[in-house]
């Protein structure tokens, strides 16, 4: 893959270049910057008396023999090196120029100690490297990795990586094609601060090598909201699209050690910004709710290559947003397949198999809710029992709600007017935020937290004895017509059940489907599927059954509020 810079970076770089170079001028020589450690250098920590420059890392003669006239001994410790799942690279122990620079940064050889000199060099402000984000120690692992070989293979196998024979000249590969410290920094110039070879504002450095998917459009690059510094003290530039990777991942010393995040906890990472103060929504409100997907539970268990079968039951922000790709949702009301805030996101299909891109909301939601059955606070105990919603909203069922694909019948009497048979419906039009805009309300849209029970937009009432309200099956009413409901235009007893018997609607019907890979001696269309708490076997026959006869007939044998109905038949 050739990296070819993108137009709209150019004249955006460009004014960066001459900005950072105006206020640059004076550390354009390394006399100016804090590289000079002599008696008059600029820094906190410089010699006693020592007036040459280049003598602490520098020398023509008496010299260990490394490349370039390297002045200083080089570190014998053995470092612990980043790891992580997502990491293609194999580094090793620092090579090259990354050991070099470690001679001074990992904090273990005086500063002062050179080859070419009997005696230490005396030192003000410390004879070592002071603590702080210059002191790296022996613990590499919270450190972008170095020392390792960046090939067109590597970019190929990794598909975000920029191909190396389309890197910018200013990221410079060592003799050997090993990626190493000064492929970042250049210890001789200070023009764009941290001795950084090119600015980072935008992310023009980071997006130099890393090549992420949808990252052109993705909000974090393109946002204009500005930060507040003071919560975090680890975003260097004013805005969201300013400080764009920065805004998540610190290169040096950083809190979450795999894929560098400023956080340790994954989720503190999104929830800086996405608490109100950042961001215009406040998620942190939405998880602290009775019923959420609070990430928050979990720790140091979410990882990007899990497999399904192997995974810890845990919710991360990252499971269903792709913080590259992610952009801002669609303030409509028409169907959508899937938002772009879910925008590149793997996902499970309904036939079962992995996908690295979701193409529908439900193919999200089946990674956690399908086969691997994520356990909710309450289940209701049905006649067919199946926790795998793949499974329940299969269009091979008996019934199942129109998710992955429309209902076969065309009886749906009850819907609201815009609603046509046929329509399809996503997981988040009833699991949703319940003071989202979807709920009429300005919070948030998507499933984060709700004050009612299964994390639902609506309240939606399963106990017994319910009397009858808007209120109490306001989910239900979203979609179906309470006039036509209680009307009885599709079930001639509707009325009496719910309304003289104060039956919940959850106590015959299953709002997601029912599995027809279970074995039963009952019908199931129309969702029929009993909550065998409320709704007993009849006493003789111990049946528990609901027959279809046809257009809007049907008869059940059961018992139920004391009452026994065998064969009890019903008609328009």
């Amino acid at each position: 893959m050739t990296h070819t810079p993108r137009r709209w970076c150019e004249p955006l770089a460009a004014a960066v270049v001459l900005l950072a170079a105006a206020q640059g001028q004076a550390q354009d020589r390394v006399s100016e910057t804090v590289h000079n450690l002599s008696v008059g250098g600029p820094g906190a920590v410089r010699a006693v008396g020592e007036g040459q420059v280049c003598i602490f890392c520098h020398a023509p003669h008496n010299t260990g023999g490394v490349r370039p006239l390297w002045n200083r001994e080089l570190p014998l410790v053995s470092y612990e090196i980043y790891r992580s799942s997502t990491l293609d690279a194999k580094p090793g122990q620092p090579t090259g120029a990354s050991k070099l620079c470690l001679s001074c940064h990992d904090g273990t050889i005086a500063l002062g100690s050179v080859l070419s000199r009997t005696d230490r060099i005396r030192m003000v402000g410390g004879e070592y490297m002071p603590s702080g984000l210059t002191n790296l120690g022996t613990d590499l692992s919270d450190d972008h990795p170095v020392s390792f070989h960046f090939t067109s293979g590597l970019a190929a196998s990794d598909r975000q990586l920029v191909s190396p024979r389309g890197l910018q000249s200013e990221i410079r590969l060592d003799d050997a094609g090993q990626l190493q410290c000064t492929s970042c920094h250049d210890p001789h110039r200070n023009l764009y601060g941290q001795f950084l070879v090119m600015p980072n504002e935008f992310g023009l450095l980071c997006t130099a090598c890393h090549a992420m998917w949808g990252w052109a459009s993705s909000s974090h690059r393109t946002s204009g909201a500005t930060v507040m510094t003071a919560r975090t003290g680890d975003w260097p530039y004013g805005t969201v699209a300013g400080n764009a990777c920065r805004s998540c991942h610190r290169p040096h010393a950083a809190g979450g050690r795999e894929r560098l995040l400023i956080h340790e906890a994954e989720e503190e990472n999104c929830l800086s910004c996405h608490d109100g103060q950042v961001a215009r929504t406040d998620i942190r409100a939405e998880i602290d709710k009775l019923s959420a997907h609070d990430p928050r539970r979990y720790q140091g268990i979410h990882d990007p290559v899990e497999t399904l079968s192997g995974a810890r039951r845990h919710v991360e922000c990252a499971d269903c947003h792709n913080p590259h790709a992610g952009q801002p949702p669609l303030r409509t009301r028409a169907y959508v397949s899937i938002g772009p805030t879910m925008d590149k996101v793997p996902g499970v299909t309904s036939g079962g198999g992995q996908i690295d891109e979701a193409r529908h909301e439900y193919e999200v939601c089946f990674r956690c809710h399908g086969d691997s059955a994520a356990p909710t606070s309450r289940r209701i105990i049905r006649q067919v029992q199946q926790a795998n919603l793949r499974l329940r909203f299969s269009p091979l069922n008996p019934s199942y709600h129109p998710v992955v694909e429309a209902v076969r019948e065309r009886e749906t009497v009850s819907l609201m007017p815009g609603m046509a048979e046929g329509s399809l419906i996503r997981c988040t039009d009833c699991h949703n935020n319940d003071t989202g805009p979807r709920a009429e309300g300005g919070g948030p849209d998507g499933p984060h937290g709700s004050r009612y029970d299964y994390l639902l937009e609506r309240n939606y009432t399963v106990l017994d004895d319910t009397v009858e309200s808007t209120q109490a099956y306001a989910l239900c009413y979203k979609c179906h017509q309470r006039t036509s409901i209680l009307s009885d235009r599709s079930f001639s007893l509707h009325r009496l059940h719910v309304v003289d018997e104060r039956t919940p609607c959850s106590a015959c019907h299953d709002p997601h489907g029912i599995s027809g890979t279970r074995s039963f001696d009952s019908d199931h269309t129309h969702l029929i599927n009993f909550d065998t708490i409320i709704v007993q076997p009849e006493p003789g026959s111990r049946r528990m059954e609901f027959r279809d006869l046809g257009s809007r007939s049907g008869s059940c044998t059961l018992l139920c509020h004391g009452v026994t109905h065998n064969e009890l038949a019903y008609a328009p």
